[in-house]
């Protein structure tokens, strides 16, 4: 019932960005990190066979998800490409109860809604004014994935990491919601031109 974000790891991706994408074409994000990464997908839950990592600590689970980052740059502008993702041999659930694998699940999930609140923000801001875009770019990761943070916090705090029903059931019904309501930011690539 633990969780750990990837955005220390994953911010490096911006600045490397250009040498990783040479082509000028984004990779993929399982052709990147290998195939046991997961990118999230609507009506794609984890399995519990998701989780490959060997248990360890006290917890009952560990879900290793984040949001990636990574651009390049063509004729057409700044292609950002911004996903939402689970790192399977870092996952681990400790035991097979359905109530811990949607509690994890959540947590998958609620990265995809920042990773959504990441996306409306990019698409409104005027980088035009800018003077350096990967600095703007890079602060409102930043403040995404520190609101993201204490978001994850807050859930396994108001659930006692899922053990009480009623609030993860609330928790559950508010993170689908929202995930509706950014519909319209469910892509995966940005062009700022």
């Amino acid at each position: 019932m633990k969780y750990k974000l990837l955005f220390h790891f994953f911010i490096s991706l911006i600045f490397y960005s250009q040498f990783l994408f040479a082509q000028n074409k984004i990779q993929n994000t399982e052709k990147l990190f290998g195939a046991d990464t997961i990118s999230w997908k609507e009506n794609s839950p984890l399995h519990f066979s998701d989780f490959k990592a060997k248990p360890s600590g006290t917890w009952a689970g560990n879900t290793y998800s984040g949001i990636t980052l990574a651009f390049s740059q063509d004729e057409k502008g700044i292609h950002l490409m911004v996903q939402c993702v689970f790192l399977c041999k870092q996952s681990f659930l400790k035991d097979t109860s359905l109530s811990l694998l949607h509690h994890e699940q959540m947590h998958f999930d609620l990265t995809e809604l920042y990773r959504r609140k990441m996306m409306q923000q990019l698409s409104h801001k005027d980088f035009s004014k800018e003077k350096n875009i990967g600095a703007a770019i890079q602060k409102i990761y930043n403040e995404v994935n520190e609101q993201l943070n204490k978001e994850q916090d807050n859930y396994d705090k108001e659930t006692q990491h899922g053990i009480i029903p009623d609030k993860q059931k609330l928790w559950e019904q508010n993170v689908q919601k929202q995930l509706k309501q950014l519909e319209g930011f469910s892509g995966n690539e940005i062009i700022i031109d």
